[in-house]
């Protein structure tokens, strides 16, 4: 698996788990709901994980949800 994107907000990372999963995407999210514990709120952002053959697709999804960094 390699990192497709890091987020800090929960709404976006729920939107992004919802079109990876209707895209049959393999990913998985790593430290999500950790920055709520933190004091500063970007200290452990989410990473989003996918798997390499899904790459390019998830990156077409990133783009369509204009979450490009």
């Amino acid at each position: 698996m390699i990192e497709l994107i890091k987020l800090s907000d929960p709404v976006t990372i729920q939107i992004l788990r919802d079109a990876l999963e209707s895209r049959k995407i393999i990913f998985r999210i790593d430290n999500a709901g950790m920055n709520a514990l933190m004091p500063l709120p970007t200290v452990m952002d989410a990473r989003v994980m996918v798997a390499e053959d899904d790459k390019m697709a998830a990156d077409l999804i990133i783009q369509d949800l204009e979450l490009n960094q």
